[in-house]
């Protein structure tokens, strides 16, 4: 879990919060004020223009870890060296301007509303994006200078998923207004909606977003509306109104790129005879003058985090940039048209996600975090060396260590990955409880980066073992496969042999917990619905126990997990098979005296509600004593800050409460 949410800063108060070497730089400025010297920019990066002295550190507490400074992403200007940063730096999410050396770094709105998904318009004189001003999100747009703020639309449903058209009249977005998410384009002038394609996908399928062609004469999308489990690339051609499938037989996972000179459109798919690796999807092209779909054949894979990671066209369009993670490491990657070897372009400890191309295409821009400070704006120049780091907005913890990547013996002979995190005041005489935290996502991956709830955990006294059980992302194809037929069942052995490891070590008191929120929530009941015998205490957050009920209440793409996990298969079309994957109907082989920590919002769907209320009860009934907090404000996961600091503080308070030591007379 990764939160950070904000910090102090007086909205009137312009200044940056620490000064940044560079910061004076004077740059040849155009008419159009547009910086004339991208090499200048980019050779100063590597002449050493990047921040100075970290700042004094701070504890990490629940209160701290969730209002430290977050970079949500970083968007270089399509025409001059400069790059749009969504920070929470003020303290509310703000778009934040700073040359592309990391140097005179300014909010761009001196404000106080939030905004969120900055897009540069073509000429790089404006940026749009989304501010919620009436409960729903509306598209706005401003200058590079902060000045002629407008608001574009007024729509009561909200908007998402923002595209500015290629001559900068237009911007297309997704909306749900029809009772589907559809494609719409606005006017920038006039504030003319037009609505673009119908029934595109069910109003809570949330990925992809749409692609304008190079001469905007068309729109790229991904939609369902085929065939209820299709995910297809289409073409809405804007003159004539005509919508055409491109794609068939594919699960698209990723939002398609179309090529610079217009004649290929690329994304990630799998095949729909294929498992679905998440993180670990294809290339496939398209070349739309002949509607001919090609999978391109290269040496590895490409990590889409399902359907939120883009990949990127290098201006000549001869060749793709793309993220792959590969245990716990993501890095950059490029591959040509033709395929073939896929050249690795980073070799770096930590995670990142999605990330920008300059618009010269001398340059790489992400946001990187390391396992021992969050997330900051790094720079990789195309004609070689190292990523350069060109923030430190983050405010940086006292005694934080990165874990050691240790690997221990599952149940079937091999080997399974793990982070190792040690109490900060380690003494290796002394003896401590141990905690296994199970990943969300199921087959994505914990990551390298930097996790809070860890360290934080870890510094008050537990040694802590995060697992990349099989069927994460990150080891292979071959790796995911391991889990098919048996997620939230076989592979909750490899969370029992994670608790057998802890066990085994000397500095453990023997007294085990497990926690994990989403599929981390699913691979803590299926462990103890394994073997319970290493347990001592189980917080599953959010999870799912009943994946019949699941595909029920869940929203779309719930739905497609689902009978993707299960080979095809409905609930009702294989009832032995859902029943062998609901670890709620194997509690009996779960210890009575085993207490649990249940905590879910209300509002999500994604792993319905019901699934923890259904646990709770269940456990109550066997006997097991149960914690419940459920949060009405909340959908998936814990987003509200004062629910995180809440639900943190109390997965601190319930496992120190079970799992310190206890007289040898006292039972389980």
């Amino acid at each position: 879990m990764r939160a950070f949410v904000g910090t102090t800063r007086d909205p009137s108060d312009n200044r940056v919060q620490r000064p940044i070497r560079g910061e004076n730089m004077v740059f040849a400025v155009d008419a159009g004020g547009r910086m004339n010297s991208w090499r200048a920019v980019l050779l100063s990066i590597l002449a050493g223009v990047v921040p100075g002295l970290l700042d004094a550190q701070e504890p990490l507490t629940p209160e701290s870890m969730n209002h430290n400074v977050n970079i949500a992403s970083a968007e270089f200007s399509p025409t001059a060296p400069e790059m749009a940063v969504l920070t929470n730096r003020s303290g509310s999410l703000k778009i934040w301007l700073m040359a592309a050396d990391g140097s005179n770094a300014r909010m761009l709105i001196e404000d106080d509303q939030a905004e969120a998904s900055p897009v540069w318009s073509p000429d790089g004189r404006r940026i749009a994006f989304l501010r919620a001003t009436e409960g729903a999100q509306d598209i706005w747009t401003v200058n590079r200078d902060g000045d002629d703020l407008r608001r574009i639309t007024h729509d009561p449903e909200g908007e998402r998923a923002l595209a500015w058209g290629p001559f900068g009249r237009r911007i297309a977005f997704l909306s749900d207004r029809s009772g589907h998410q559809d494609v719409f384009v606005v006017d920038v002038e006039s504030g003319t909606v037009e609505q673009i394609t119908s029934e595109t996908n069910p109003w809570d399928e949330f990925r992809w977003a749409p692609v304008w062609s190079p001469d905007g004469g068309a729109i790229a999308y991904v939609s369902n509306r085929s065939e209820p489990w299709a995910d297809d690339v289409w073409l809405a051609e804007l003159e004539t109104g005509v919508n055409r499938k491109l794609t068939a037989d594919l699960h698209v996972m990723s939002t398609p790129i179309w090529s610079p000179d217009g004649r290929l459109i690329a994304f990630n798919a799998v095949r729909e005879s294929e498992f679905w690796y998440g993180d670990q999807s294809d290339i496939y092209l398209v070349t739309v003058a002949t509607g001919d779909v090609e999978r391109l054949d290269m040496n590895t894979h490409v990590s889409d985090g399902n359907g939120g990671v883009r990949m990127g066209w290098a201006p000549d369009s001869q060749s793709i940039f793309f993220r792959y993670q590969w245990e716990g490491d993501s890095n950059l990657w490029r591959v040509g048209v033709e395929g073939g070897v896929a050249t690795k372009l980073t070799y770096e400890e930590g995670s990142f996600r999605n990330f920008s191309i300059s618009g010269d295409g001398s340059a790489i821009a992400y946001v990187r975090s390391t396992p021992i400070r969050g997330g900051e704006v790094h720079v990789f120049r195309l004609d070689g060396g190292a990523p350069v780091r060109l923030t430190d907005w983050f405010r940086p913890y006292s005694a934080v260590r990165a874990p050691r990547k240790i690997s221990f013996r599952a149940k079937d002979g091999k080997y399974i990955l793990g982070y190792l995190y040690l109490p900060a005041d380690f003494d290796r005489e002394a003896e401590y409880p141990a905690l296994v935290q199970v990943h969300g996502g199921g087959n994505n991956a914990y990551g390298n980066g930097f996790n809070p709830l860890e360290q934080f955990l870890a510094q008050q006294g537990f040694v802590v073992l995060a697992i990349e059980y099989r069927g994460s992302a990150g080891h292979g194809r071959e790796f995911q496969d391991l889990a098919a037929g048996e997620w939230a069942a076989g592979q909750g052995w490899d969370a029992v042999a994670a608790a057998e490891y802890l066990q085994s070590l000397p500095y453990t008191n023997g007294r085990i917990g497990i926690y994990g929120g989403s599929y981390g929530g699913i691979m803590t009941l299926a462990a103890l619905t394994r073997d319970s015998a290493p347990f001592h205490a189980a917080a599953p957050l959010y999870g799912i126990y009943d994946w019949a009920g699941a595909y029920e209440h869940g929203d779309r793409l719930m739905q497609f997990w689902v009978v993707e996990g299960h080979f095809g298969f409905k609930p009702d079309e294989n009832p032995d098979f859902f029943e062998h994957t609901a670890s709620i109907r194997h509690l009996d082989r779960v210890r009575s005296g085993i207490p649990f920590l249940i905590m879910h919002g209300e509002l999500d769907r994604r792993a319905p509600y019901q699934q923890s209320e259904e646990l709770a009860a269940a456990l109550r009934a066997r006997g097991n004593p149960v914690e419940f907090h459920s949060y009405p404000d909340e959908g998936h996961g814990f987003r509200r800050p004062e629910n995180r600091v809440h639900a943190h503080g109390r997965l601190l308070a319930f496992f120190q409460q079970h799992l310190v030591s206890r007289p040898a007379s006292e039972e389980d």
